[in-house]
C-alpha cells in the first residue's frame, strides 16, 4: 500500500488508539532501492505488520536496537531509512537522515571533500584566533592592572591640590575619621606612605674611554640616577614585590637603612647586593646619606622599575623638612655664650619653655658657663585660642673647663677654633682645655607627616563605588585647616588605562573578522552539500518530504561540521594557552610592551562565550544558503548527476 507521507501521517494520528498509543509508537519504514551505478526506479517498501485501522502498516513493539537488524536484512548500503513516531520518538526524521549523509562516503563527496575541510579548517582557525585574542588581551590588561595596583593603589588620599601623587604635599597621617573608612564594603586596606625624590650614587668603577689621540684611557667613575624613593609602613602590603622579587630579601623595619631598588637601577649604576650606597637629598640643603641594598626587583615594567626604590617610611620622614624639629646650638663670642633654637620644617605659632614658662624667644644669653645640662621645650598655639600643643623638646649638655672665662677660648680670624663641628657635638679649644657642647636634637613631629594614603581594594571592578564612597567620607571635611583629595589610578596612569581600554575595541574587530571569514567558509560548505545531493533533495521531494524538513538535515550537517571546526580549535588554542602559560614561549620587550612575555588568562566563561557566540552566529547565517533547497525542482533533481 502506498500513501503520501503526510497523509499516512495524518491518518495515522487519527487512529492511534488503536495503534497503542504513545507508548508503542509509530515507525515506518521507507525503503528506496537504488542500483548499484544509477537510479533505475524508485519504490517503497513497508517492513512491518498491519495497521488495525488505517491501512498503514506498523512495526508492533519493535525496539531501536532491532532496527539495525531490520535495516541490515532487508535494506542494503544505498538505501535510506526514515523512523516516524507521534510522541516517544527515538530519532526524528531530519537527524536520522542528517546522521547516515554524514557517515557516507559517497553522493559526490569526494569531490565536496576540500571544500568541507577548508571549511573546517577555518571553523577551527576562527575559533582558535577568537580564543587566543581574547585570553592575550584579558591576560594583558589584568597582569597591567596588577602591575600598575601593585606599584601604587588604587585610589590615593592626598593633600587638596596636589597635581600628581608622587608630588603630593605631606599631611598629618593624625586623621581622626580615617577610621570611617573601614566600614566602607570592599575596602581591603589603607596604608600610610611617603614620596621623596633623591640621587643615587653609582659604585666606583673602572671605564675605558678613548682620548682625541685615539688612545684608550682607564677612567674611575661614580654615576648619579635620579629616582624617586617610597617609604613604606610596617603594615605595607609587600606581596607584588615578593612576587617579583629577583635577589635578596625584604627592607626590615628595625633597620630604616636598608632599601630595596630594581635590577634595572642596578646594572644601571653598577650596584651589587648588600652594597652600601650614596643617596643624596634635600633638606633645606643637599645632604648625604648611606643606605644599604638589601634586594633587588624586577617586575619587568620599565615605567616603574626605573624609577622607585623601597624603603621604610621613617627613613623618607628623616629626608624631609615635614612637621616640626628643634635643636640647640651655640653661638660663641669675646664674652658671651649665645645658647640658640634652631627650627626645621613649620616654624609658626611656636611658643618655648627655656624652664619659666611658655615664651616667643628663642635664644639664651650665657656670659659664664658652668656644667650643666640645658633642655628646651617647644609648643605651637592655635589662632584665637589658648590651647598650647607640646611639639618638641631638644636638650644640650655643658662641658666647661673649671673656672671657664670666655676670654679662655681661642680664636682665628675672629672666629673661636671649634675643634669638633658634628651633628651631635662641637669642641671648642681653650687655653685651659676644651669647651664640650654634646647635642639631643628633637625627634620632632616629622613622624607623623606621610604623602598621603593609599587604598587597596578586593574588586577593581568596584573602583568607581568604592571611589565615591571614599570621596563622601574624607573630602569637604577639614584636617588642620586644609582638605583632603581622593584620586583613583584610572586618572593618575589616564594614558595607560586608555590604551588598555582601546585594547577591547580591537578584539571587537578581530571577533568579528574571523566570524564573518568562519560564516563565509561553512556556507559555502552548505552550497556544496547541497549541490552533489540535488538527486538526493529530489528524491526526498518526490517521497513528500517538506523543504524544511530537508533544510534541517542539511544544517544538521553544517551543525556537524561546526562541532568539528570548534573541537579542533578549541584544543589546540588550549594546548597553546598551556605552553606559553607555563613556558613562556613568545617573549616581549618590557621597554615597549611593559611586560616580558606574552601573559594569557582564559576563563571558562570567556571560553564558553567565544564558542556559543560563533556556533549560534554561524548557524543563523546559514538559513539563508540553506533556502535553496526550496529551489529544486524533484522532477529535475532525479535527473542530475
Amino acid at each position: 500500500m502506498r500513501l503520501p507521507l503526510n497523509e499516512s501521517r495524518n491518518k495515522c494520528k487519527r487512529s492511534m488508539p488503536s495503534c497503542g498509543g504513545a507508548k508503542v509508537g509509530l515507525w515506518l519504514v521507507w525503503v528506496a532501492g537504488k542500483a548499484a551505478s544509477e537510479m533505475e526506479s524508485s519504490s517503497m517498501t513497508i517492513v512491518s505488520a498491519n495497521c488495525t485501522g488505517c491501512g498503514v502498516k506498523r512495526l508492533d513493539g519493535i525496539k531501536p536496537q532491532e532496527a539495525s537488524k531490520i535495516e541490515s536484512s532487508a535494506i542494503h548500503a544505498k538505501t535510506f531509512v526514515y523512523f516516524w513516531a507521534t510522541n516517544n520518538a527515538i530519532l526524528s526524521f531530519e537527524r536520522f537522515i542528517s546522521s547516515r549523509l554524514i557517515r557516507q562516503k559517497h553522493l559526490g563527496l569526494r569531490v565536496s571533500r576540500p571544500v568541507l575541510r577548508i571549511s573546517v579548517a577555518s571553523i577551527a582557525l576562527a575559533i582558535l584566533v577568537n580564543t587566543l585574542t581574547l585570553a592575550i588581551v584579558r591576560g594583558f590588561q589584568q597582569k597591567i592592572k596588577d602591575k600598575i595596583t601593585g606599584f601604587n593603589a588604587p585610589l590615593f588620599i592626598s593633600k587638596a591640590g596636589s597635581a600628581h601623587i608622587f608630588e603630593a604635599e605631606a599631611l598629618d597621617r593624625r586623621i581622626p575619621f580615617l577610621a570611617e573608612l573601614a566600614q566602607i564594603k570592599g575596602l581591603k586596606s589603607v596604608q600610610a606612605v611617603g614620596f621623596k625624590p633623591i640621587m643615587l650614587q653609582s659604585q666606583r668603577f673602572s671605564d675605558t674611554i678613548q682620548l682625541q689621540s685615539g688612545k684608550d684611557s682607564v677612567v674611575a667613575r661614580q654615576d648619579l640616577l635620579g629616582l624617586l624613593f617610597k617609604g613604606v609602613d610596617s603594615d605595607y602590603d609587600w606581596s607584588f614585590i615578593k612576587t617579583n622579587l629577583y635577589q635578596g630579601r625584604l627592607p626590615r623595619k628595625k633597620n630604616i637603612n636598608e632599601v630595596l631598588i630594581s635590577l634595572n637601577v642596578a646594572k644601571k649604576l653598577n650596584i651589587n647586593l648588600n652594597d652600601e650606597v650614596s643617596v643624596f637629598h634635600i633638606k633645606q640643603q643637599p645632604l648625604l646619606k648611606k643606605v644599604r641594598v638589601v634586594g633587588l626587583y624586577n617586575t619587568g615594567f620599565a615605567e616603574y622599575d626605573q624609577q622607585l626604590v623601597f624603603g621604610n617610611l621613617a627613613l623618607v620622614q628623616q629626608m624631609s623638612d615635614n612637621g616640626t624639629q628643634i635643636a640647640l646650638r651655640p653661638q660663641l663670642d669675646f664674652n658671651a655664650t649665645l645658647i640658640k633654637v634652631e627650627v626645621q620644617g613649620d616654624a609658626s605659632n611656636l611658643l618655648f619653655d627655656w624652664g619659666l614658662g611658655p615664651d616667643v624667644y628663642t635664644a639664651h644669653r650665657f656670659t659664664n658657663l658652668v656644667d650643666t645640662t640645658l633642655k628646651v621645650i617647644a609648643y605651637r598655639f592655635q589662632n584665637n585660642t589658648d590651647q598650647l600643643e607640646r611639639i618638641d623638646s631638644a636638650t644640650v649638655l655643658i662641658d666647661a673647663p673649671h673656672l671657664f672665662k670666655h676670654s679662655d677660648l681661642q680664636f682665628e680670624s675672629g672666629e673661636p677654633i671649634c675643634l669638633t663641628d658634628g651633628l651631635t657635638k662641637q669642641i671648642y679649644a681653650c687655653k685651659n682645655g676644651e669647651l664640650r657642647f654634646e647635642f639631643k636634637d628633637g625627634a620632632g613631629t616629622g613622624a607623623h607627616f606621610v604623602s598621603g594614603f593609599e587604598i587597596s581594594i578586593d574588586n577593581f571592578d568596584e573602583l568607581k563605588r568604592i571611589e565615591l564612597a571614599v570621596r563622601n567620607t574624607v573630602e569637604m571635611r577639614p584636617v588642620n585647616q586644609h582638605l583632603l583629595q581622593v584620586s583613583n589610578i584610572k586618572d593618575t596612569e589616564a594614558d595607560l588605562f586608555s590604551w588598555l581600554d582601546f585594547l577591547d575595541f580591537n578584539v571587537l574587530i578581530i571577533i568579528v573578522l574571523m566570524l564573518v571569514i568562519g560564516i563565509i567558509n561553512i556556507g559555502s560548505a552548505m552550497l556544496v552539500l547541497i549541490v552533489v545531493r540535488t538527486s538526493f533533495v529530489g528524491l526526498l521531494k518526490a517521497l513528500g518530504a517538506n523543504n524544511r524538513s530537508i533544510r534541517r538535515i542539511f544544517l544538521y550537517q553544517a551543525a556537524y561540521l561546526l562541532f568539528r571546526g570548534l573541537l579542533i580549535g578549541n584544543v589546540v588554542a588550549i594546548v597553546l594557552c598551556f605552553l606559553q602559560q607555563n613556558y613562556s614561549i613568545v617573549q616581549l620587550n618590557p621597554e615597549v610592551y611593559y611586560l616580558d612575555a606574552v601573559p594569557l588568562e582564559l576563563s571558562f566563561w570567556n571560553f564558553l562565550l567565544v564558542n556559543i557566540l560563533t556556533f549560534v552566529t554561524c548557524m543563523i547565517a546559514l538559513l539563508l544558503p540553506s533556502r535553496v533547497v526550496g529551489r529544486i525542482s524533484p522532477v529535475k533533481a532525479l535527473k542530475f548527476q
